[in-house]
């Protein structure tokens, strides 16, 4: 059943639980990256994984190809300079194009640059926990996949500016797994979440068995 604004608001079965303003995205993930959660276990291990993957395909593409370690360097340079450019917009395009799928319409795009923090959310959209955890990992997945086939398709040396995106690019998703964190630290609830962009706020509600 999808829920609108108004049930959880007016039903006594939803129980508020909490609330982030847009201002304190950054305060509040930090909480939750802090924690030993299925959600934050699962990122580090990705992303030492990923900067295992990078380091190893630089030996081994000294060793093996007679690549110049200059060369390579400058590729994973490009791959950071696109990770924070072109790769932003196009990771938040994918969130609001599974909020899209999700049923959502009224999709909005926005940051806070003082927290270098961007974001997609869908005005009065209420998601239940498996949309929400599709929601946040859905371009982390995404992208990782389409750059580790650029890696191993894309011939020459450029190959290596995809496999330094895999890598930036899973950085800047922390903030995705931080709010992964936080249901998995209430995994015991129900969750249901919505956005009121005029207010600027998150909203997080239970629903009593």
């Amino acid at each position: 059943m999808r829920y609108t604004t108004g049930d959880i608001k007016s039903d006594p079965r939803f129980v508020f639980l909490d609330e982030i303003h847009y201002d304190d995205i950054v305060e509040f993930a930090g909480k939750y990256i802090r924690k030993r959660t299925r959600s934050m276990t699962f990122y580090f291990v990705c992303l030492l994984g990923m900067l295992l993957l990078i380091i190893g395909a630089l030996i081994f593409g000294m060793v093996y190809h007679d690549r110049e370690f200059g060369g390579i360097l400058k590729q994973y340079l490009y791959g950071l300079i696109i990770s924070f450019s072109v790769i932003i917009p196009i990771h938040e395009m994918i969130h609001g194009l599974i909020y899209f799928i999700l049923g959502a319409r009224k999709i909005r795009f926005g940051a806070e640059f003082k927290q270098f923090a961007f974001y997609a959310v869908a005005d009065n959209f209420v998601t239940n926990k498996q949309g929400f955890y599709l929601l946040a990992i859905g371009p982390f997945l995404t992208i990782s996949m389409l750059s580790l086939a650029g890696f191993l398709f894309v011939p020459g040396i450029a190959s290596y500016t995809y496999i330094s995106i895999i890598f930036f690019h899973a950085s800047m998703c922390v903030g995705d797994f931080a709010l992964m964190s936080y249901y998995d630290t209430n995994r015991d609830k129900e969750i249901y979440s919505f956005d009121d962009v005029k207010k600027r706020v998150s909203y997080f509600y239970y629903r009593k068995e």
